[in-house]
């Protein structure tokens, strides 16, 4: 096995992969995560740079908490509000955080929830955002994130009054739901107004063994609003990318049946079953490849990492594309796993 030549520009070769069209070199996607860089620093970033990716992502500075934040033993601790107005809890810099206060606490008060204001789709903002997304559209396939239902219900009220009103179908929630759906409308219509490619869609479906509801009832509350979605973007000539973590047993043939372009899953649930990886080659379903980061990546040999990343090559050479390397590098991961992770990418790709 041996590196390739590089004859394509990263669009046209995320489009290739995307379509199963034979692409020179599998596209890999490198995250902007600050956890990574907090631990690691500029050696973190250098490497980076010395081995590009296929997305536009600029490293420009070692990411540090406020020095506020950290007590006299050294221990992060920060608080923030998001633009929905969930008050965050944050214990580890970088990392995803908790809720710690929740804007809606009863369903009453959801109708007079304001959501966040999207930008205009007008004006001089929105003309100089358009020209950027533009340009970067010449070399890159440009990707927006992040449309979320499910996961947005529970950051802005209680994961178990979630569940508890999606059993009983309480009115609040479900015109809460379908207020969100006008809204993530408006915002991606904005996004592919701009230029983009294709529409980020992230929501954790599943646990370690199973969907966190019924398959029954993502079918008959979230499905509908996710098709209604998924036509807006491809009706605009857009793409549609779905991330979802967890054991998607019961609806992974439902996600595909939707008309998604790419998935993002756990990738050891994922390739447990050979039939998934079929199932994606025969609709064009493209997959991010982002090694296991529960075991694989933060506890394993740099030896078994290459082992891996070959194996996933291969597997995208048989297919004739639609795998797409994720690198995102977190707070626990050896630097000599990441350097291992990157590098082989980069040789064999």
């Amino acid at each position: 096995m041996t590196a390739n030549t590089i004859h394509t520009t990263p669009r046209e070769c995320f489009l290739r992969a995307l379509n199963y069209t034979g692409p020179d070199r599998l596209p890999v996607v490198y995250s902007t995560s600050p956890a990574g860089r907090y631990v690691h620093g500029q050696k973190l970033i250098d490497l980076f740079e010395r081995y590009p990716s296929d997305n536009p992502v600029v490293f420009t500075n070692t990411a540090v908490p406020p020095p506020e934040t950290i007590d006299a033993q050294g221990r992060y601790h920060e608080f923030k509000t998001d633009d929905w107005g969930t008050e965050w809890e944050y214990t580890i810099f970088g990392i995803a955080g908790h809720p710690f206060r929740y804007p809606i606490t009863d369903w009453d008060m959801a109708d007079d929830y304001h959501l966040p204001p999207l930008p205009s789709p007008t004006g001089p903002d929105f003309e100089r955002t358009r020209a950027a997304v533009q340009q970067q559209r010449e070399r890159y396939f440009m990707m927006c994130n992040w449309v979320s239902i499910f996961e947005r219900l529970h950051a802005l009220h209680p994961m178990d009054g979630v569940l508890m009103a999606l059993a009983s179908e309480e009115p609040g929630l479900l015109r809460l739901l379908e207020r969100l759906e006008h809204y993530w409308t408006a915002s991606i219509d904005y996004q592919l107004a701009t230029g983009m490619d294709a529409i980020w869609f992230g929501d954790d479906w599943g646990t370690q063994t199973a969907t966190i509801i019924s398959p029954a009832m993502f079918r008959d509350i979230f499905r509908p609003i996710y098709e209604r979605l998924f036509a807006r973007i491809k009706q605009k000539g857009g793409r549609v990318f779905f991330h979802s973590c967890g054991a998607l047993d019961s609806i992974f043939d439902e996600l595909l049946d939707m008309g998604i372009d790419l998935i993002w899953p756990q990738i050891r649930w994922f390739e447990s079953d050979p039939n998934r990886i079929a199932a994606c080659r025969e609709r064009r379903v493209a997959f991010y490849v982002h090694p296991d980061r529960q075991k694989l990546i933060p506890f394993g040999t740099p030896a078994e990492i290459r082992a891996d990343i070959i194996r996933y090559i291969k597997l995208g050479r048989e297919l004739g594309g639609g795998v797409v390397f994720n690198v995102e590098i977190e707070n626990d991961a050896p630097f000599e796993n990441v350097q291992a992770l990157v590098e082989t990418i980069a040789e064999f790709r």
